[in-house]
């Protein structure tokens, strides 16, 4: 009789930075055991069904022995035990903090984490002859160099190491090998900006600041949030702070280790709560600043504020969720004595903030699938936020939404084309559809049902993705002849080719059959005839909210591009788009939401065409700053990461 697998694998780590296990503050709570996916054929590197670490050395040119999490020293001692100078312990590192990572999108999500496949569309037709991407390769001694980065071209994380400054500063050790696959929160955020890219690959086109601000962001949202998955470092953290985690604290800083080692010791490399006064060196506390966010274009600090919101509106939740309990402390009078607080009081503050954070991590990941395929915004993320937590989670008894809000407010996000900051007016817009329109639709939803029931059963990640684009593929041939595709399902619909191009002017897809001209500013730019239509996504989620509320969905993806002739605009090219989620209940498919992104000629395309062609005023740093060299608008990681 076989023996039946165990559900986790017990790894250990270092909950934030090598750098705290040598403070006598923090040694007690540095260290932590992950409880991590099992996975059953995971073999020595360690390389898995999502991973293979590659430990190549490239400065010494040697491959460094890969290590076996399946050994039995390994297995009974629940992993390689943690040090900085043991290259076995990186490796089950990088393993460690990208898993769990995975498992919080996948759970969030609703499905499984399929990495970017390099296929391509060409004219319009997806080429299906291009390689499936199974593992995420990650090279935890990519290169000596104080950077950390996603590749979109070889599908693969890099992690540098380098020498730390001579300066003395927090723990870093002068001269000292600093390795940036012993943050937890660079590993968090790389994974990140790979899982991104799998979803939305036309966010690596720097179309307005938002769009590199967004990735920065995003990433570090997700790796600041995971911190409070530990409880220890969580507890004394707050006992330290006597609750107030809006005081300098270790759970709202990132990199502390990298950021003190560069030249310029500035400290963490990020910070969500306050910042240290280059004059007097002391720690000073940010307050939300409403005009922060139009006059600040430089990605990181952009995606900074964003970074900020999300802190702020963590504390608004949190400082909401334990004001009963520190009024059954103090006896009614709400302010704590001087001196510790007691132990258990600790405890359910920390399990309070963990549960918050949790959530909040949850709602950041699953508004992903309600943005734009295209040209993001932080306006928009806030629509989606409030979308997705409304559909999973429509009582919203603990007030997130209006955290939320609360929050973008006081920083002075705002979405466009909104009349109120309520949640009524954030979220997405259902279609209006008229009878005409519907049937599209029905014929749209009845085309790939039987397709999305094949997706939903499928647990393979290679048949899945094969499902993802035969259907992609599919659809794409509908949308642009549904008469050849649905002969039958046409003619009993009894609509015509004027109604079908209704139905698809309502989903964003244009048709223009002669070149147009648009003319911004000074620039005349002429965009060549009949745009292919791509079609990015076609996914199944299966999400169950806080209220324990269950969600079949299916997220379409659709995107045009939109070209200009020789000699009009640099090879200017501009997106269009939309995101449709689809609502499955009863055995029907109903289209709840389309997130567009229009060609529009009067707003987004002259604020996109001065912001890349760099006429607009205020630019601080060029689009090509961040750009790869072969695409002056395709991000570039490596870039972006060394400003």
């Amino acid at each position: 009789m076989s023996q039946a697998c165990p559900k986790y694998r017990l790894l250990r780590g270092y909950t934030i930075d090598p750098g705290f296990s040598t403070r006598l503050d923090t040694m007690g709570v540095n260290e932590t055991t992950y409880k991590i996916r099992w996975e059953e054929d995971l073999l020595p590197g360690p390389i898995g069904e999502y991973l293979e670490i590659i430990d190549f050395d490239p400065i010494n040119y040697c491959f460094y022995e890969p290590v076996d999490l399946n050994a039995r020293d390994v297995l009974a001692s629940n992993g390689v035990s943690p040090s900085e100078g043991n290259a076995k312990f990186h490796q089950q590192f990088v393993y460690t903090v990208i898993m769990q990572t995975i498992e919080n999108f996948e759970k969030a999500l609703g499905r499984k984490i399929i990495w970017r496949s390099n296929h391509k569309w060409v004219n319009g037709r997806l080429d299906e002859s291009q390689r499936y991407v199974q593992k995420l390769r990650v090279y935890p001694h990519g290169m000596m160099e104080a950077n950390a980065f996603y590749t979109t071209e070889k599908v693969a994380l890099l992690f540098g190491y380098f020498q730390a400054a001579n300066n003395v500063q927090g723990t870093n050790f002068p001269g000292g090998a600093v390795f940036t696959c012993l943050s937890p929160d660079i590993i968090a955020h790389e994974t990140t900006h790979a899982i991104l890219d799998s979803m939305y690959p036309r966010y690596m086109e720097n179309t307005n600041p938002d769009v590199p601000a967004f990735h920065e962001a995003f990433a570090d949202i997700v790796a600041l949030l995971q911190r409070f998955s530990n409880p220890r470092l969580l507890e004394h953290q707050i006992e330290q702070t006597r609750g107030r985690l809006d005081e300098y604290n270790v759970m709202g800083e990132l990199a502390t280790q990298f950021g003190q080692a560069v030249e310029t010791g500035r400290g963490a490399l990020r910070s969500a709560i306050g910042r240290h006064d280059p004059r007097t060196g002391k720690w000073k506390k940010m307050e939300p600043d409403p005009g922060a966010y139009p006059r600040t274009l430089e990605a990181h600090d952009r995606g900074a504020i964003l970074v900020a919101t999300i802190f702020e509106a963590f504390m608004r939740l949190y400082n909401f969720r334990v004001q009963d309990l520190i009024r059954i402390a103090t006896q009614g009078s709400g302010i704590l004595p001087q001196g510790s607080i007691h132990p258990d009081l600790v405890r359910r503050l920390a399990a309070e903030a963990s549960d918050i954070a949790s959530h909040l991590l949850s709602i950041c990941i699953r508004a992903l699938d309600y943005c734009p395929p295209v040209d993001i915004s932080f306006g928009d993320y806030l629509q989606a936020l409030i979308t997705a937590d409304t559909d999973l989670s429509p009582e919203d008894n603990n007030g997130y939404r209006v955290a939320l809000i609360d929050a973008f407010r006081a920083w002075g996000i705002f979405p466009e084309r909104v009349k109120t900051l309520s949640v009524y007016s954030l979220r997405w817009s259902p279609p209006d559809f008229n009878k005409k329109e519907l049937s599209a639709v029905e014929i749209m939803a009845g085309f790939i049902k039987e397709d999305v029931r094949e997706i939903s059963r499928l647990t393979d990640r290679k048949k899945i993705m094969e499902k993802y684009r035969n259907v992609q593929a599919k659809l794409q041939l509908l949308l642009m002849n549904p008469e050849k595709m649905q002969p039958l399902t046409w003619k009993r619909s009894r609509l015509t080719a004027k109604d079908w191009t209704g139905f698809l002017h309502k989903i964003g897809v244009e048709h223009y059959s002669q070149p147009i001209r648009v003319k911004t500013g000074d620039t005349e730019l002429e965009f060549s005839a009949n745009p292919p239509l791509e079609v990015h996504n076609v996914k199944h989620a299966f999400r169950i909210g806080r209220e324990e509320r269950q969600l079949e969905q299916v997220i379409i993806s659709l995107t045009q591009t939109h070209r200009t002739v020789k000699n009009s605009g640099a090879g200017f090219r501009f997106r269009s788009g939309c995101t449709m989620v689809l609502n499955i209940a009863n055995d029907e498919m109903k289209l709840e939401y389309i997130v567009l992104k229009r060609f529009d000629r009067d707003r987004r395309l002259p604020r996109q065409a001065e912001y890349q062609l760099g006429t607009g005023a205020g630019l601080t740093v060029p689009v090509s700053a961040y750009a790869d060299s072969r695409d002056s608008l395709q991000l570039s990681f490596q870039q972006l990461h060394s400003h």
